[in-house]
């Protein structure tokens, strides 16, 4: 027995090609897997660090801990570093508004406050600067030099700049400067402000066990305990709505990528073996047992995962050192110090474990199937060529010419080969369509810049003249200058409109017996010039936007997701061409919905029945404003720092100046995190399923190399072989792309409704993408069997069909 066992390097040696093939789809699908799970791996890894940059690094906080409870927590042998954070409120230097807030010196570098310069604030009358603000507030500020901070209640007081920290983006952004002071001061002066107990747990930490703990054993009520649900999304810890919704897509997308691996081994391998009926069965006929036979097959199975998974799992793993290596040096400041080669151990395991278990259990059913062919069997070749019914046959040649009808009658006579194929075809789509989900998530709720992003701003609430506006367009150094109005105004338009959502939190909407709704609430009134109003169509979901149109028409755009006091809600369900009745000093005016925006990009602290946007001259007409409240201004790449002392100059002391460069950066580095890994799990799907076509295709035709031979001894001439095998190509794509087109569209459409909505990710169907997969799909079948027919027409009639 061992040394008939000893044959199977030779066995696999003497047959190379096929072997090859068998072993190039083991290992892509090994990558599939690999790569998708390392990926993910070492994704989460940047996330958190993306996270904690951008929220802090704590896991739990208790409000109003008092210091028997904060010594407790402390003391707990699963906590890493624990700190006080206050939010004191609005402060102001030299009437510009300052937030103030105090921070535990040990937990400064959690929440991203590092000093640059001077020492973090310990005394009573300490504080400290952001580094923008030292620089743009006045001229004398200096460390160890004093400062005056006009408090609540115009409570002056006289602090000493202990040192000076990093500028934060949102901070710089909105022109409001941040002043930590100590704790034990920010405890004197403000006894009545909440203060927060921020927890930072050590890895591994089970945090919900180590919550429900803490609550039982310091007896601290429900209210006030809250989590840092960003971070423990990321770590796979939350209970979040939002977070279990991702969790879920998480798990069925890759449950469907294992399950792709699976059917791809499963598919090249059974078709290997199950075509080679006639060697098993000379095999039998030289003494060879079922149980040899069954153990051949099994032993060549482990053979070929030997070589082919250590290839896939390399493969896997340059996949996740590229992506790895795009975030190390695209943000070097932020992922600088993490390994340019990570290696994830769950991936790597991943593939091995689901490599050799998949190929083993492949290997089971053929092996079973291959032992039992008779010698007879073996010598004639009838289980090697099944003939279908001649009823058929003809039915197919009536239709078609006598090489197509051949070609789709072996592609539909055996059946499991062609569910088989198909699956593989069809479960590579799938994954495709489905991973899109994240495209939409990725775009739908991640903010970045978009044309639209000003690099400055000036912002006046008494209103900025058009006089400034058109000084700063002449400047040489701006790319681009646009400004809007803002006003509220009392609309109203038909009650059926409005959201139950908003019916259940505000029950006191009237009707009036037009049906029109009695406005609880002013709307609030945007205007767009020509170039926003462009940039605006990125978020139409429903009508157009034309700004010759909106005058002509008397035309409004509405907004789909209304800001309310900063959060985002649908309060009206607007559709174009509704009407919507606006109150101004000359009588009601009658507006024509024209659009939906999804959303805008900026909100308002005021509570808002809906949103509209408008064109200036309409805006002007309705409410007599001409001033803008904010002008945006988009900088060229060179000499910034001189233009925006220009812009400084023209504005004046009368509007305050906003710097959101940093800002912008740090939002297009938070996309650019996910972005590479999204579009590097498609990438890797799109170019895993391309290769599996090909290596379905090619084994399929290589282990048709008798048959094909036969063909051309009874007179088939070569353009006919070529067709027939195209022909048969092509009926498995075709299949597969029906089956995977459905079955991925049902997938992306029931994710985006059940778990995404809540993220403003709308479905719609995919129509470009499954064009797209179509000829793809199509141009690699038939490109696919080209090389493996010009390989079996090069060889002798004689010699393909006398071949093992």
């Amino acid at each position: 027995m061992k040394s008939y066992l000893s044959i199977v390097p030779r066995y696999l040696s003497a047959h190379k090609k096929r072997t090859r093939l068998t072993m190039i789809s083991v290992a892509v699908s090994v990558a599939l897997i690999t790569g998708v799970f390392s990926m993910l791996d070492v994704f989460m890894r940047f996330e958190k660090i993306q996270v904690i940059h951008d929220f802090g690094n704590y896991h739990l906080l208790v409000k109003d801990a008092d210091n028997e409870e904060a010594a407790a927590i402390r003391s707990r042998i699963d906590v890493e570093n624990a700190g006080n954070w206050a939010a004191l409120g609005k402060g102001s230097i030299d009437d510009v508004t300052c937030s103030l807030g105090a921070l535990d010196k040990n937990f400064a570098e959690n929440m991203n406050i590092r000093v640059v310069e001077g020492d973090f604030p310990t005394g009573p009358n300490e504080i400290m600067l952001e580094q923008w603000a030292m620089e743009g507030l006045n001229r004398d500020l200096k460390i160890n030099g004093t400062v005056e901070i006009s408090l609540a209640d115009n409570v002056k007081r006289e602090f000493i700049i202990s040192g000076i920290y990093q500028d934060l983006g949102s901070t710089k952004a909105r022109g409001v400067p941040g002043i930590f002071l100590s704790v034990a001061a920010a405890g004197e002066m403000f006894p009545e402000v909440q203060r927060f107990f921020l927890i930072q747990f050590k890895d591994g930490v089970n945090i919900i066990e180590a919550e429900k703990e803490i609550k039982e054993t310091l007896n601290i009520a429900e209210g006030r305990i809250d989590r840092n649900d960003r971070l423990l999304a990321v770590i796979g810890q939350s209970k979040h709505k939002a977070a279990i919704g991702l969790y879920t897509i998480g798990a069925i997308l890759f449950g469907i990528v294992l399950a792709a691996g699976v059917v791809m081994m499963y598919n090249t391998f059974n078709i290997s073996v199950m075509e080679r009926v006639r060697q098993f069965g000379l095999l039998r006929c030289i003494g060879a047992s079922q149980a040899q036979i069954k153990r051949l097959v099994r032993r060549e199975s482990l053979y070929i995962t030997l070589k082919a998974v250590p290839i896939g799992v390399l493969g896997g793993m340059l996949i996740t050192f590229v992506c790895s290596a795009i975030l190390k040096f695209y943000n070097s400041s932020l992922f600088g110090e993490m390994p340019l080669f990570s290696v994830s151990i769950t991936g790597i395991s991943a593939g091995i474990v689901i490599g050799f278990l998949t190929v083993f259990i492949a290997s089971l059913l053929p092996a079973r199937k291959a032992a039992r062919v008779s010698p007879i069997n073996a010598v004639t070749g009838s289980n090697d060529m099944k003939i279908s019914k001649s009823r058929k046959r003809g039915l197919l040649t009536r239709w078609f010419r006598a090489e197509i009808g051949i070609g789709i009658n072996n592609a539909i006579i055996k059946k499991k080969t062609l569910f088989l194929m198909s699956c593989s075809i069809a479960i590579s789509i799938v994954m495709f369509l489905g991973f899109q989900v994240f495209v939409d998530f990725l775009h739908s709720s991640l903010k970045t810049t978009k044309p639209y992003t000003p690099d400055v701003s000036l912002r006046a609430e008494q209103g900025i003249g058009s006089d400034v506006y058109d000084r700063l367009s002449g400047l040489a150094g701006i790319k681009k200058v646009y400004g809007r109005m803002f006003g509220y105004v009392d609309a109203t338009f038909d009650a059926s409109r409005l959201s139950d959502t908003y019916r259940e939190t505000l029950p006191r909407v009237q009707v009036a017996d037009n049906g029109l709704l009695e406005a609880p609430e002013k709307s609030w009134l945007i205007s767009y010039d020509k170039s926003q109003l462009n940039w605006a169509k990125e978020d139409l979901i429903a009508g157009e936007v034309s700004e010759d149109k909106i005058n002509a028409k008397n035309g409004i755009i509405a907004v789909a997701f209304n800001t309310r006091n900063g959060v985002q809600s649908g309060s009206v369900n607007f559709k174009p061409g509704d009407k919507v009745y606006i109150k101004t000093p000359a009588g009601k005016r009658v507006f024509i919905v024209q659009g939906i925006l999804r959303s805008v990009p900026f909100s308002d602290a005021e509570l808002n029945l809906a949103t509209f946007i408008t064109t200036e001259k309409l805006f002007k007409e309705l409410t007599g404003e001409s001033s803008y409240e904010v002008i945006d201004i988009q900088l060229n790449e060179r000499g910034q720092e001189q233009t925006i002392s220009e812009i400084k100059g023209i504005a004046g002391s009368a509007a305050a100046f906003l710097d959101a460069r940093q800002k912008n950066a740090e939002m297009d580095q938070t996309f650019f995190t996910m972005a590479v890994f999204v579009y590097g799990f498609v990438a890797v799907i799109g170019f895993i399923s391309v290769l599996n076509i090909v290596n379905t295709m090619n084994t399929s035709v290589a282990a048709k190399t008798r048959y094909l031979g036969v063909m051309r001894a009874v007179g088939m001439s070569g353009a006919q072989l070529d067709k027939m095998v195209l022909t048969e190509a092509v009926t498995y794509s075709l299949t597969g792309c029906i089956a995977g087109c459905i079955l991925g569209v049902i997938l992306q459409k029931v994710l985006i409704e059940n778990w995404l909505t809540r993220f403003q990710v709308t479905w719609e169907f995919p129509l470009v993408q499954i064009i797209l997969i179509l000829i793809i799909t199509f141009v690699v079948t038939a490109f696919s069997v080209i090389g493996p027919l010009k390989r079996i027409k090069a060889r002798g009639i004689a010699e393909v069909v006398n071949s093992l």
